[in-house]
């Protein structure tokens, strides 16, 4: 059930991925305050980029996380279920691994950081509190 549930909810969010490449197809004025495209984070087969890639993470307390990175986006997104709710990030820029903020800057919200085969969330308050939600998440 919440393998479908996950299916789902991740369909209604790859869909908002052809919107803006038709958009920018029929030549709509980009963005001024668009941010820089940043490479894709998954292996490329030629020129093609796996548009979406899925995984499952087991984290500390026997949480687990499935995770759907939106690579036709931009910027790109990953999409969560986690607990019962579908949580929408964007990928922002990190000096190390990959970050993905829910505000989209990192300020406030959830943080889902990735590197290797691992990753690990935060919840930012907004007094830029950090608190950690699930560690020691390992990809399957």
């Amino acid at each position: 059930m919440r393998r479908a549930l996950f299916g789902a909810a991740f369909a209604c969010v790859a869909l908002a991925g052809p919107v803006a490449a038709q958009d920018a197809a029929q030549g709509a004025a980009p963005d001024s305050g668009s941010v820089e495209r940043l490479e894709p984070l998954n292996p490329t087969t030629g020129d093609a980029v796996q548009p979406v890639v899925t995984a499952t993470y087991h984290c500390e307390r026997g949480a687990e996380v499935h995770a759907a990175y939106i690579n036709d986006t931009d910027p790109q997104r990953v999409a969560l279920f986690l607990q019962g709710r579908l949580v929408v990030m964007s990928h922002v820029r990190s000096a190390d691994g990959a970050k993905y903020a829910e505000d989209g800057e990192g300020e406030a919200g959830y943080v889902w950081w990735t590197k290797g085969h691992g990753a690990m969330l935060d919840w930012i308050a907004e007094d830029g509190e950090a608190q950690p939600l699930f560690r020691a998440c390992q990809e399957d």
